[in-house]
């Protein structure tokens, strides 16, 4: 009924509880993507039926939300401290990667499934990590870039194998696999014409990119970066999200530091377009369908998510100590964005059943929960146990 009044009523209706879910959110200790999923799952399909997500310009918000932030998951990698530590970081998170996968692949065969959905049970959580680390103070530490970078080539990994086997899926091994270096040919492209254009005109652009422009023509060079790469993702056949990743990367390795320009496209992506998809995603999640033949899948979902991660952040233990290793695992652990689309795409194809897809929504957003909390409690332990020494 009310939905006739307007049709921008369920608009309106998502952008009131994405301003009161942070506040309440932060009462009871949850993160708030979490409040927005389970807020979702409330008012959509699962219990209350108020929407179904398909709404007028609802669809459209929320898969741009997506996009967005994976552009600000590589917008959040810290590039400078690959220029400290050299490529070891990377070596480093391409090995707890390579063994994640290897006993994802080993587990989900014993299972009976195949190798789409080891790539769902290898991805984290960057969008996560990033902020649960930002409130400890490691965001900037060695170990806490340790962590990100091992999530960041984790996700980005599992996005160009997801993007690999949908074309060989969907086409067989086509010419259309090649078509993914197209993507890649841009970003080198892009980044080597931004880096000589900041050679050559260091004043301007950063004039553009570190201050306020009056006609925020930082925020538009943003947003154009961003098209172009998700344009030319969906026109050679690639996921849109890889895209979106690779321009965020650009961004954070041409011009990291500009604070102004990164918290107005925060204040866009987070403040708007970003609680839109979470608030989606639960409204999208199918309760029943998990109560009438999934719920069984839950417990054995946690168990090998939390195994595949915890297992390989033993290699922490080349400079970290024990607790710290296994906090990192933990936090790895976290997963919500990316396993939530790579379920929907395996859906999309067939090869992953709406119970399972719906276990998986699930399992997203009890490690979204359980994984930053158990990591903060480990880690002020251990902050509190150094003090004391």
């Amino acid at each position: 009924m009310l939905m006739i009044i307007s049709p921008y009523f369920p608009l309106f209706a998502i952008a009131v509880f994405a301003f009161m879910i942070p506040i309440l959110s932060d009462r009871i200790g949850v993160p708030a993507v979490v409040g927005e999923i389970i807020c979702g799952v409330i008012i959509g399909r699962s219990v209350l039926g108020l929407f179904t997500g398909e709404e007028e310009g609802i669809a459209f918000l929320s898969s741009f939300g997506f996009i967005f932030l994976m552009f600000l998951v590589g917008l959040e990698i810290d590039f400078s401290q690959v220029e400290v530590h050299g490529a070891k970081l990377f070596v480093f998170g391409s090995f707890t990667f390579l063994l994640t996968l290897a006993i994802s692949i080993f587990l989900t065969r014993q299972l009976g499934y195949g190798f789409y959905m080891a790539l769902v049970l290898s991805t984290s959580s960057v969008g996560l990590i990033v902020p649960t680390l930002r409130e400890q103070g490691l965001l900037k530490s060695e170990f806490g870039q340790t962590i990100i970078i091992s999530a960041f080539v984790a996700d980005f990994t599992t996005m160009l194998l997801l993007t690999v086997h949908t074309l060989y899926y969907e086409e067989g091994m086509t010419w259309g696999m090649v078509l993914i270096a197209l993507v890649f040919v841009l970003f080198f492209a892009v980044y080597y014409v931004g880096k000589h254009a900041i050679w050559h005109y260091p004043e301007r652009l950063s004039k553009w990119f570190k201050s306020d422009h009056p006609s925020e023509i930082g925020v538009r060079a943003s947003f154009a970066l961003l098209l172009v790469f998700v344009v030319l993702s969906d026109i050679v056949g690639v996921e849109a999200i890889l895209g979106a990743f690779l321009a965020g990367v650009i961004l954070s390795i041409l011009f990291r530091g500009g604070t102004v320009l990164e918290q107005k496209l925060y204040g866009i992506g987070y403040g708007f377009l970003i609680p839109i998809f979470f608030i989606n995603v639960g409204m999208q999640f199918d309760l029943w369908t998990l109560a009438g033949g999934g719920f069984y899948l839950v417990p054995l979902l946690l168990l090998i998510a939390f195994v595949v991660k915890i297992v390989p952040s033993l290699l922490f233990l080349i400079k970290y100590s024990l607790k710290e290793s296994i906090a990192a695992g933990v936090l790895l652990s976290s997963r919500l964005s990316l396993i939530i689309a790579v379920a929907a795409v395996g859906m999309e194809l067939g090869v992953i059943d709406t119970a399972m897809g719906s276990a998986i929504i699930l399992l997203a957003i009890i490690t979204s929960i359980c994984c930053p909390t158990i990591f903060r409690r480990m880690h002020q332990h251990q902050r509190g146990k150094e003090k004391k020494e």
